[in-house]
């Protein structure tokens, strides 16, 4: 069995879409999944299962949808993949607060026109020394002044036409920690 690390979209953001970490470890328990342990209350899960990252995703929404009543995208990496994504980091040499640097999840590779969109947004906004980067499937982003005060808040990331998630560098660390063991 693999490790798998799941990330839930927009869950406990607000009074609405609210989701208890222990209903969705029985949850994913009764579903099969294995060794399940959540982190935060946002939706970060690790997960053992011998289904590829595509089916745990498919399997994690379906549970989570009839189990717990909430439909979410899910956005799988395994180990080796969250790790990699963390090595290309090309702001780990200024990003000093890990609340501030964060890590974008793309659920698939977007096209290159829905990036360039987003791009001419970004750069039309007030950067105040703001960074981003894109590759394949994750986007970074270092807000020195805070994610809430970044003109990055004001992105409409909707429109890299895949469902993302963002977390920050506290959680990513964290998650490899636990996939680890």
């Amino acid at each position: 069995m693999a490790t798998h690390l799941a990330f839930l979209r927009g869950v406990n953001l607000g009074p609405t879409r609210r989701l208890k970490m222990a209903d969705l470890r029985a949850a994913l328990g009764d579903a099969g999944f294995a060794d399940v342990v959540t982190h935060l209350q946002s939706g970060n899960v690790v997960v053992s299962s011998a289904l590829s990252a595509a089916a745990v995703a498919t399997a994690m929404r379906e549970a989570i949808s009839t189990r717990l009543g909430l439909t979410t995208d899910v956005i799988v990496r395994s180990r080796a993949q969250l790790q990699a994504a963390a090595d290309a980091d090309p702001f780990g040499d200024i990003a000093d607060d890990p609340a501030r640097h964060v890590l974008g999840l793309m659920a698939d590779r977007p096209v290159a026109a829905a990036v360039e969109t987003v791009v001419k947004r970004i750069d039309s906004l007030p950067a105040d020394g703001d960074r981003y980067a894109f590759d394949a499937l994750h986007f970074y982003l270092w807000c020195p002044n805070g994610i809430s005060r970044s003109p990055y808040f004001k992105v409409p990331w909707d429109r890299l036409g895949v469902s993302s998630t963002q977390r920050n560098w506290n959680t990513v660390t964290a998650m490899l920690a636990l996939a680890a063991g």
